[in-house]
């Protein structure tokens, strides 16, 4: 049976661990470019309303 070098297997922990991470972020920047773009077609919505409550009260 071969024994695994400690610092070999710590470096492979913290190879998957970091590309674990990664993912992680790769998910946020996703979840984030949603929200904004959500926001955005709300900021539209929130100013269609407005012009036709303006229109409405003359």
């Amino acid at each position: 049976m071969k024994h695994e070098n400690p610092e070999a297997r710590l470096l492979q922990e913290q190879s998957r661990y970091i590309r674990i991470l990664e993912e992680q972020l790769d998910v946020c920047k996703e979840q984030l470019k949603t929200q904004e773009l959500l926001f955005e077609e709300q900021n539209k919505a929130l100013a269609l309303f407005a012009e036709a409550f303006r229109e409405e009260g003359k």
